[in-house]
Order: C-alpha cells, then structure tokens, then sequence
C-alpha cells in the first residue's frame, strides 16, 4: 500500500472545517484601556450579537 492510499483510506480527525459564512477571522481594532476593560466584561456574544444589531448608514451620494 502506497503512502497515499494509506491516508485517503484513514478517517478524518478532528474538528470538521466550519463554512466559509460561520468562520471567525482575526482582525485589529485599537481601543482605549477602559474600553477593552469594558469589552472583556461583556464578552465576546455581547459584541457579536451589537454588531448583528446595528444598522448601517445608506451610502451618501
């Protein structure tokens, strides 16, 4: 048995990889002390869920 057909016979371990939509990405964002103390103290559903919230702005012309 060659190497190859070794792992393509072998089941997947893991966690299975999420869809591209439900994926979280790293990003940056530049907050005061306070702010990122406040941040920590809601917690990360607190944030997700004011950003699921929020209304954007129409485009201005």
């Amino acid at each position: 048995m060659t190497k190859k057909q070794d792992t393509e016979e072998r089941p997947r371990r893991g966690r299975p990889t999420l869809p591209d939509d439900v994926r979280a990405v790293h990003g940056s964002v530049r907050l005061t002390r306070d702010r990122w103390a406040k941040l920590r103290r809601l917690g990360t559903a607190w944030l997700s869920g004011a950003i699921d919230r929020a209304k954007e702005q129409a485009p201005r012309k």
